[in-house]
């Protein structure tokens, strides 16, 4: 699905070497953890609200953008190239991302409702 909404040529810079890969994907998805914000977080907030509530276009729709402003992000501040946006490489480094992103919702509506989050 990342791959259908990513814009560019499908060019895998890292195929020759799945190590190097991974720790491309690793500082990429790192990166953009360090530069994502109370938006990010609230995109995604609202991307599992819709999920859940089995809204599929307005989901795919809140998450184009979350993917859209994830992708300026790291070309802006996390050094990727147009040609690696949709490469596996991006892909493991957006999963990682969105992973992160739900995390943080979970884990503050857990606090919120005062359970413990470990």
């Amino acid at each position: 699905m990342i791959r259908t909404l990513c814009l560019g040529a499908a060019l895998t810079v890292f195929a020759a070497s799945p190590a190097l890969a991974q720790t491309r994907s690793d500082e990429v998805a790192s990166c953009m953890i360090r530069n994502s914000t109370e938006e990010d977080v609230a995109q995604m907030k609202q991307l599992m609200l819709l999920a859940l509530q089995d809204r599929k276009d307005e989901a795919t729709s809140t998450l184009a953008g979350l993917m859209m402003k994830a992708g300026v992000s790291a070309s802006g501040n996390c050094g990727v190239g147009f040609s690696e946006m949709t490469s596996p490489m991006f892909e493991a480094a957006m999963r990682q991302y969105g992973e992160h992103l739900g995390t943080i919702v979970m884990e503050r509506a857990f606090t919120m409702m005062e359970l413990p989050t470990q």
